[in-house]
């Protein structure tokens, strides 16, 4: 047996058990998704079953296309994963920079700022929701509270109280409205996400060359400088490979939608799948096979981003 033949034998079982985990699920959602399977008709029992007889074309395409989430459904789901990806990266460089100097406790500190990122999604969802964004009970309410009666206490000084008068009193933001769950779910999990990237980023920190900076440093660049021109094009690659892992990660959110809002103003397509699959499987496998297409759309440009980085 030659050299090269021996490799791809003994990989063969692990591709082929690959591409059946991979190809039954998604081959079993294509063909739910030209069908009439509905969980629970009275009228039509037939259509309970996933027989061929039940065939419906692209009726349940068309069914999703014409629901009123469908649209609001992929625009949430760009708009989250969009905020949460560059809220990340800003945040995640600004932090690595910062820990990546000697001082003492780093240690503690790093382990601080890792820890975040193992805690549940429905964990992190329900400590923000209730305790740190809750308009009474939370961190929130209780900040705006002591806001307003610092307030009331500066309008009782003689002089500067007429200044103060003119301060309208603050109102605590509730974020399980349908206008703000969004913003609430992207703080949330931009808290949970931003250690993985402080990590990524730090590791690679740790490779910089010292020389160029102490060259620089040399020949009178600043530290902004030193940053943008020596720091950013190190870390390219390590922001290419965040971008991607996350974009993929958050494309599924589910938890934190389901628990902020339950769904109120505020669904991507996870959300929407759930909400066919309760009794309509043939909607929820069209609009799964859509949440394929988009999250392809999204790593093909992703990946293109990722190999010109690399390449570079």
């Amino acid at each position: 047996m030659s050299d090269r033949k021996l490799p791809r034998l003994l990989q063969t079982p692990a591709v082929l058990l690959l591409l059946v985990w991979m190809l039954i699920p998604l081959g079993m959602t294509l063909y739910f998704s030209f069908i009439r399977y509905v969980l629970n008709n009275l009228r039509r029992p037939e259509w309970t079953s996933p027989s061929p007889s039940n065939w419906r074309g692209f009726g349940n395409y068309e069914f999703v296309l014409k629901s009123k989430d469908f649209f609001l459904a992929i625009q949430n789901s760009l708009f989250i994963v969009c905020s949460i990806l560059f809220l990340t990266v800003i945040l995640g460089i600004l932090i690595a920079v910062l820990i990546n100097k000697t001082f003492p406790g780093q240690g503690i500190v790093r382990v601080l700022l890792i820890s975040p990122f193992f805690v549940m999604p429905a964990v992190n969802a329900v400590l923000w929701i209730n305790m740190i964004l809750d308009p009474v009970l939370g961190l929130q309410g209780i900040a705006i509270a002591g806001i307003n009666d610092v307030l009331d206490g500066l309008r009782q000084i003689p002089i500067l109280g007429a200044f103060f008068s003119l301060w309208p009193e603050f109102e605590p933001i509730s974020f399980r409205a349908t206008q703000t769950s969004a913003i609430a779910v992207i703080m949330m999990v931009t808290w949970q996400w931003t250690p993985f990237a402080v990590l990524i980023f730090m590791t690679s920190l740790q490779s910089e060359d010292q020389q160029q900076k102490e060259a620089a440093v040399l020949d009178g660049a600043n530290t902004w400088s030193q940053f943008r021109f020596l720091t950013l094009p190190h870390l390219g690659r390590p922001i290419a490979i965040v971008v991607m892992i996350q974009a993929i990660f958050h494309l599924s959110l589910y938890a934190e939608i389901e628990i902020v809002s339950r769904g109120n103003g505020n669904k991507n397509l996870p959300y929407l799948i759930g909400e066919f699959a309760n009794n309509n499987i043939g909607a929820a496998s069209a609009t799964g096979i859509f949440a394929v297409i988009l999250a392809n759309i999204v790593a093909i440009f992703l990946l293109r981003m990722v190999g010109k980085t690399l390449m570079e």
